[in-house]
Order: C-alpha cells, then structure tokens, then sequence
C-alpha cells in the first residue's frame, strides 16, 4: 500500500475515534430557579421541582415594596442544620430598589436587589434549607425558614426527559427529528467503522506483504 493509502487509514481511524466520542459526551445547560420575594413571603417558598438539579442556580429578587424594607437569605450549604456557620451562603441586606446618580450608576455601591446562588455540579443531593430574614429601619422584625430540594443531574435515563427533551402535546414532529438525526448519526458511524476496517485490513495486507519483498530481495542478493 502506498504512503497516502496508509495515510487514508489512519484518518478513517481518527474519524472513527471522534464519531465514537460524540455518543459518549452528555450534559446539561445550567438553569437558573427564581423566588421572588414579595410583602406575604417568596414565591415560591420551597423548590421542590424535580428538574432543579445540581449545576443549577437559584436567584432571590427582592420585590416587597414595604417602606425601609430589607431582607437577607442564608442557605444551608454545609447541610448541618444550623445557619451560624462560615461556609454558609448568605446575602448582603436587599432592598426593592437601589438610588442611582444621574450618570446610572449606583449611589451605594453595596446596594443589592437579588442575590444568585449556584450549585456546584458535584454538589450533595438534597434538602437545602434557607432562612428568610425580614427588617424594618434595620431592625430585624421577622424570621422564616424554607427548603430547596436538590436533585442528582442524571444525563441519561430511560424514560426520563433530559434537558433539551421535548414532551407533552405538540413534541411528536420534533421527537421524529430527533430520531432522524439519530439514525443518519448511526448510520455515519456504520459507514466509518467499515471504512476503517477495510483501511486496517489493507494495511495489514500491505506489510505482509512489504515483508515478502523485503525477503526475496535479501534471498536473491545471497
């Protein structure tokens, strides 16, 4: 086999390699939970949602319109029960709305409407809890605990829509896409794992053979 055959070969063989990597690369986009705060309490008060998983992000957004009205949240990060520890989550004071000079740019640069915690991918799946501290002109007034529950991010499961899945009414065209896309990526997969076989064969056809010639030539030259 000449230098660009055995070159061909080793091409359809890397293809093969980055065609079988494609099945096995899997993951999901971070999605960002809101609660929103209001005068009568967050909305809503415990995520329990089954699509909340870990790499996701929570976003609290203070919208309680009370004069001189703050709060803070702490999240339970360690997981111990206990809101007094360093390696808890917690927020600045937030308000409904920070002043702005006439340039746009915050008076107090301190000032926080919302505060976003996010949860690491590898983060322990759970009931985190979140305590909701309500003030009035700096005086705490009122303290209210709630739950987040975080689910295990499983990529592939039977029977289980991942990220991306389409269900329910109106998902049967896109399901067919889907599929579609599916089978041309099997059968491309098909075609280049053949392609790489007959390219092996060659090539083990063509050292054998390379050696006979080798061979003679060393037999005829005694």
């Amino acid at each position: 086999m000449s230098e660009g055959g055995r070159r061909g070969v080793a091409i359809s063989l890397a293809a093969l390699i980055v065609v079988l990597s494609l099945g096995t690369v899997s993951g999901h986009e971070q999605e960002t939970y809101n609660v929103i705060i209001v005068a009568d309490g967050p909305m809503p008060a415990n995520i329990t949602d089954s699509d909340f998983v870990q790499g996701n992000a929570v976003v609290f957004r203070m919208k309680d319109t009370t004069e001189n009205a703050s709060i803070r949240i702490t999240l339970d990060t360690d997981l111990n029960g206990a809101f007094d520890n360093q390696s808890d989550n917690q927020s600045d004071w937030l308000v409904y709305a920070c002043e702005l000079t006439d340039n746009g740019t915050l008076a107090d640069e301190d000032c926080s409407v919302s505060h976003t915690y996010e949860f690491a991918t590898n983060a322990t799946p759970g009931t985190y809890a979140y305590q909701l501290e309500w003030s009035i002109n700096e005086t705490v007034t009122a303290v209210e605990n709630y739950s987040i529950l975080l689910w295990k991010d499983v990529h592939e499961e039977p029977g289980v829509p991942t990220f991306g899945d389409c269900f329910g009414i109106g998902c049967d065209v896109q399901d067919a896409a889907a599929e579609g896309d599916e089978q041309s990526r099997d059968l491309m997969l098909m075609a280049v794992t053949a392609g790489a076989a007959i390219g092996a064969i060659g090539l083990a056809i063509s050292i054998r053979n390379d050696a006979k010639i080798a061979q003679k030539v060393l037999v005829e030259e005694e």
